[in-house]
């Protein structure tokens, strides 16, 4: 297991080890971060080895995301400091869930003032929390400078709230000096949590994005915002060019390109170690917007260029999202790939040059869990090598969301499991590998397999075996058990490993070969179906720890002689099982310890 993956286990587990193991206690040391660089369309780390990073989104910082849960009465009104517990929480629950990268939409609407300087306020705080606590915890950080959500300050902040002035953002001058003044100062802004050292400086900082989803006028919208006209114009004159379709299209190539070139300049003038990406967002995007901009991209100095990723988002336009949920992606993926103006236009020789990666990705109006390894599958066929789920929902706000991006490690259970599953397939599958699956329907592929009837998935690779859903004998069969030396089994429901009666997640983890501990998450009651709009302060997903359940464990190794204890309050006490069996009666919320 890569290190990273290592030192969460043992941060996770920590305690468990003291007990379980040799009785001694001891203490993770600080991840060592590597700086990332390019080398023909690769990421490598700087030990040569090539980048493979999986994560999420993760907006708390945010007065947008923090508006989210003050709709339902959550952390309202602002305590700062139990708002940063729930930030630490929900860190643990990344770490157990294998994220070594978030991607944070920085907003300049919370951040800045009208001429693009930092506002000292709570949002400044809390995103240099955020990323002091990322670099504190191993995980990499993704940061896109501009955006159009969480406005704070209203008409006091140089950028709009609305998407359709995203156009003047690479033409107008005046914007862009606000811009570059803005990023300027948050890069060099001393984080107070980590002891003033730069933003810029920090080891975690791997990727740097100026805008978040770029936009770009259309010949007929340009003559209607005349700073940006004006540029235009210069050009036709500088160029020798009157005004037609084909002048404007050249001039938005070139300037789409100097852009680009201009912030890999600004960030290489910063003195950033971190990569710069350039978007180019959803699929079909070379329909929408135009091949240009794509040519742009492809002939300019970025070394990177990242796209997303929302099976479903086009079909929420004129179905409900219960619709939207039932229907099979598994052909629309095949397609990402194999057409040109969806995705599959990153196998083109003119981007060979180009590292890839997925700015976010989801399984949109979906809460079946058989998508996410699909998707993965298809990133690593495109040659990606970070991608960054959108987006991780809050400890106590998760148990309010009924919204087509949600995912949460307790609230759901089946998700989480196929999330971590489809980690495992990014950092198992080749890339380039041509994508296909096994038919419309379902994909059993060298360490997992997956199913669009069954809503579910499921990976395993003989040391890790994780299952979304109880898995149905097709996967079993198709699957390896796991070994001898497994490291570690998570689970919902039944397998022929463990049978469970409760509906949260289970994490089994192996103690050295000498016994294993498990921790289950608490059972889920989804009070609002999914896709179904709850009402201001009710709850969507109730978690309970009350109730006892059945769990049954059926590994190599454990049965007649196999010793249980049940922690509590520190202590760790003996729990009555069946004779010959590891057969008890398990609490969720409560860890357990169980020795051969």
């Amino acid at each position: 297991m890569g290190m990273m993956k290592t030192m969460r286990c043992i941060k996770r587990s920590a305690t468990i080890l003291c007990l379980v193991s040799s009785g001694a206690f001891f203490s993770a040391s600080a991840t060592e971060f590597q700086k990332v660089h390019v080398e023909d369309g690769t990421l490598l780390y700087e030990d040569g080895s090539e980048v493979n990073l999986f994560g999420v989104n993760f907006q708390p910082s945010m007065s947008w995301e923090y508006g989210r849960m003050q709709k339902h009465g959550v952390q309202t009104p602002m305590d700062l400091g139990a708002y940063k517990r729930l930030i630490d929480e929900a860190y643990e629950e990344l770490l157990q869930m294998d994220c070594n990268l978030i991607r944070i939409h920085l907003s300049p609407g919370d951040l800045c003032d009208e001429e693009g300087n930092l506002v000292e306020n709570q949002w400044l705080d809390l995103t240099e929390y955020v990323l002091a606590k990322a670099e504190e915890n191993g995980i990499y950080i993704y940061l896109a400078f501009l955006n159009t959500l969480g406005a704070a300050r209203g008409s006091e902040t140089f950028v709009s709230t609305r998407d359709k002035t995203k156009p003047i953002w690479m033409v107008d001058p005046e914007f862009m000096a606000k811009a570059d003044r803005y990023i300027h100062q948050l890069l060099n802004r001393r984080n107070r949590y980590r002891g003033g050292v730069k933003i810029k400086n920090s080891p975690a900082l791997v990727v740097v994005e100026p805008i978040n989803e770029p936009g770009y006028f259309k010949r007929d919208e340009i003559e209607a915002v005349p700073q940006c006209f004006a540029v235009y114009q210069r050009w036709l004159k500088e160029n020798g060019e009157t005004d037609s379709d084909d002048s404007y299209t050249a001039w938005r190539t070139a300037n789409t390109k100097q852009y680009i070139n201009r912030m890999v300049q600004f960030f290489k003038d910063e003195k950033v170690a971190a990569v710069m990406t350039w978007s180019l967002e959803w699929p079909r995007m070379m329909e929408w917007t135009g091949e240009d901009v794509f040519v742009a991209a492809a002939e300019s100095d970025a070394e990177v260029v990242s796209i997303c990723l929302y099976p479903g988002q086009s079909e929420s336009r004129s179905k409900s999202p219960e619709e939207v949920g039932e229907i099979n992606y598994l052909a629309m993926l095949q397609k990402v790939v194999d057409t040109p103006t969806y995705h599959g236009w990153l196998l083109e020789d003119r981007f060979k040059d180009k590292a890839r990666i997925v700015y976010e990705f989801e399984t949109y109006w979906n809460p079946s869990s058989y998508l996410y390894p699909a998707m993965a599958k298809v990133f690593r066929a495109l040659g990606i090598q970070a991608a960054a789920m959108w987006t991780y929902i809050l400890p106590k706000q998760a148990e309010y969301v009924v919204q087509s991006h949600n995912l949460n490690l307790k609230t759901t259970p089946g998700k989480a499991a196929a999330f971590m599953a489809a980690g495992e397939v990014m950092r198992s599958e080749p890339r380039f590998e041509p994508y296909t699956t096994s038919s419309k329907t379902e994909d059993y592929f060298k360490h997992a397999a997956l199913s669009y009837d069954e809503r579910c998935s499921a990976f395993s690779d003989g040391e890790t075996l994780i299952y979304s859903d109880s898995m149905p004998k097709e996967f079993v069969d198709h699957l390896e058990g796991p070994s001898g030396d497994f490291e570690r089994l998570i689970g919902v429901g039944n397998s022929p490993f463990v049978k469970y009666a409760g509906t949260g997640l289970y994490f089994i983890e192996s103690q050295n070969g000498c016994g294993v501990t498990i921790e289950i998450m608490p059972d889920v009651d989804v009070l609002v179906p999914y896709g179904q709009r709850n009402k201001q302060g009710e709850k969507a997903v109730a978690l309970t720890v009350d109730d006892t359940h059945l769990f049954e464990l059926n590994l190599p190794g454990y049965g007649r002689g196999s010793k249980v204890h049940r922690k509590v309050d520190g202590r760790w006490e003996p729990v009555k099982t069946s004779l010959g069996s590891v057969h008890f009666e398990a609490k969720p919320g409560e860890e357990y310890a169980v020795k051969k």
